[in-house]
């Protein structure tokens, strides 16, 4: 089963920092909502995201969740540690015959091969920011509605014809 919670924080995360630019609250149940989960994911979620800095949560009427710093202060790298704790990338099986060549040695190439990739992750998502990642997303739906508009003019052009 491929796992899926650094995405789903990563989505909670930007959307916090999207609704609080845009003066809105957000809620576990308001983000549950945005992600097509139950409120108790998307809390069990929070908790790590919350004791490593990321977002703040308070309780009450006007309580909610909000970023715990600044957009521009927060790594992906830094999400993906927090929800991802020891978690590898892929597990490598112990339990093969070591004989020969291959079985004597293949788990230590794909503990080899896994911390690699495991590392090319992190140093990757510690490039990006939540600022930067939320500029993308603007720029991807500045460049869909671009496609939208020549898709619309050149109906109106066959239409005309």
């Amino acid at each position: 089963m491929i796992d899926t919670r650094f995405s789903t924080a990563l989505q909670i995360v930007i959307s916090v920092a999207v609704n609080q630019e845009a003066g809105l609250r957000s809620t576990s149940q308001s983000l549950a909502q945005g992600l097509d989960t139950s409120s108790s994911f998307v809390r069990k979620l929070l908790l790590p995201l919350n004791e490593s800095g990321i977002l703040a949560t308070a309780q009450g009427g006007r309580g909610g969740i909000s970023l715990a710093r600044p957009r521009d202060q927060i790594l992906l790298s830094e999400i993906y540690a927090a929800v991802t704790g020891d978690k590898r990338i892929w597990a490598t099986r112990h339990d093969i015959p070591h004989e020969g060549l291959v079985g004597e040695n293949i788990g230590d190439l794909s503990e080899y091969l896994c911390d690699r990739a495991e590392q090319a992750v992190v140093d990757m998502l510690g490039s990006v920011t939540i600022e930067d990642s939320v500029a993308e997303l603007r720029r991807l739906e500045a460049q869909k509605s671009a496609g939208r508009s020549d898709v619309d003019a050149a109906r109106s052009c066959a239409a005309a014809e």
